[in-house]
């Protein structure tokens, strides 16, 4: 049997989702998207002033930029990066007056330590912003970290590895069925189960399995991911470690499941963001059983690959 066993529960809520017509799933437009992105940051006055004059006047739609990127810290709590580079890995904090307030310099140490261990951030670079510069100051400082991103792209394209961004890829299976391979540290963003099952080429009008078989022992799971601030689950709670290694499911239900403990699963899990609060399901890595505790109600998997490959499922 299949090594999760989402699969039973999902299907008595498969009879029920069929009888209600489920709105289709749209791509927000890149309106849509930034507007959002600017809201995130609404209650920083001087952040918001920054981000938005960087936004319009870098003007580059090559480079993607994120707001309020989420950290997970090594002792499990959530830090929210005020600007994010992915593609040189560059992590942007603005730093407003209370930054400077006494006491202040030591814990943004900390936490800043903190981040750079938690993440593949290379640089953490701060643009000082205290309320006692003037407007013109706000502007210079702003401009100077403009002209940094802009040489920041020059030298990678100078050394072939820059990666146009282009949005919307994020959501689309051909875009990943076409770059061969997604990895953990991809921002793969698929909203529906079935665009999961299309990047291995499996077109499904409709699927509510938390698995897919691809193969002997090796199959496609979608469990739910157990997060703060998002209403659990009644049948299984399944809680990823903080540093992604290990995955534990535990059985909420009454029955008796078996498990394969063969089995490698393709991990995709439903994952609500904190920020824009999409929904959408994002890939963990393939991961094995690798405990079953007395009961049999709480499995543990172990993450042994961060990437998976496509190209076997290519038409």
């Amino acid at each position: 049997m299949s090594t999760t066993i989402d699969d039973s529960v999902q299907a008595s809520a498969e009879e029920d989702a069929s009888k209600a017509t489920r709105t289709p799933w749209t791509m927000p437009t890149e309106v849509d998207y930034y507007g959002r992105m600017l809201r995130s940051v609404r209650g920083k006055k001087y952040e918001v002033y920054a981000v938005s004059r960087i936004l319009h006047l870098l003007d580059d739609p090559e480079i993607e930029i994120v707001t309020q990127k989420p950290i997970r810290k090594p002792d499990g709590s959530m830090a929210l990066l005020d600007l994010y580079l992915p593609q040189f890995k560059v992590g942007v904090e603005i730093d407003e007056g209370h930054h400077f307030a006494k006491g202040s310099p030591e814990a943004d140490k900390l936490r800043e330590q903190a981040v750079l261990e938690a993440s593949d951030i290379k640089p953490l670079v701060h643009l000082e912003v205290p309320s006692t510069d003037p407007l013109s100051t706000l502007k210079e400082k702003t401009d100077t970290l403009i002209a940094d991103i802009r040489r920041w792209k020059a030298d990678a394209i100078s050394t072939d590895t820059f990666t146009p961004y282009n949005y919307g890829d994020r959501y689309v299976p051909e875009y990943w069925r076409a770059r061969g391979k997604v990895t953990v540290d991809d921002d793969i963003q698929m909203p529906r189960m079935r665009q999961v099952l299309a990047l291995f080429g499996k077109k499904v009008d409709h699927w509510q399995m938390g698995t897919y078989s691809l193969g002997e022992n090796f199959q496609v799971w979608m469990p739910g991911l157990d997060q703060e601030k998002v209403t659990p689950r009644k049948d299984w709670k399944n809680v990823l470690s903080d540093d992604g290694e290990t995955l534990t499911q535990t059985q909420l239900v009454d029955g008796d499941f078996a498990h394969n403990d063969q089995m490698r699963n393709v991990v995709f899990a439903k994952f609500k963001d904190p920020v824009f609060l999409d929904t959408y399901y994002r890939f963990l890595g393939v991961f094995a059983v690798e405990g079953i505790d007395d009961t049999g109600k709480i499995v543990t998997f172990r993450r042994e690959a961060t990437e998976i490959d496509l190209t076997p499922f290519l038409e």
